[in-house]
């Protein structure tokens, strides 16, 4: 019997998968290994507790373009547009940040340059 794909389902979490992140074949490579896993799901606490900090910062901002909205029946805010922006980014950022940090911790330490050698020569 030939090995079937593990798939990865549709919906997770109450949200839909998009189909270009199920069929990735380094993601698929990620979830393999532990470490894999671990890294992606600092990735992923990073830029969920960076879009939460962008939130509470700009809460009081929030909460008048959300009474704005209700007053005006307008659809778009261009400050709540600069909001979610500001939280897009700054979780990008976060997730670069744990990407970096897992490599530096798993390359080789042979690949820092190395001090050289103090000899002491005799007389």
């Amino acid at each position: 019997m030939a090995k079937k794909k593990k798939k990865l389902p549709k919906k997770v979490g109450g949200f839909n998968v998009p189909k270009s992140v199920r069929r990735s074949s380094f993601l698929r490579a990620m979830l393999v290994t532990p470490t894999g896993r671990d890294m992606i799901a600092q990735a992923i606490t990073a830029a969920a507790g960076a879009a939460v900090a962008v939130l509470v910062q700009e809460r009081e901002a929030i909460a008048e373009t959300g009474a704005e909205v209700v007053k005006t029946g307008a659809r778009k805010s261009k400050h709540a547009a600069g909001i979610a922006n500001e939280m897009v980014q700054s979780a990008a950022s976060a997730v670069m940040g744990v990407v970096a940090d897992a490599v530096k911790n798993f390359t080789p330490k042979a690949a820092k340059a190395k001090k050289p050698s103090r000899q002491v020569t005799a007389h």
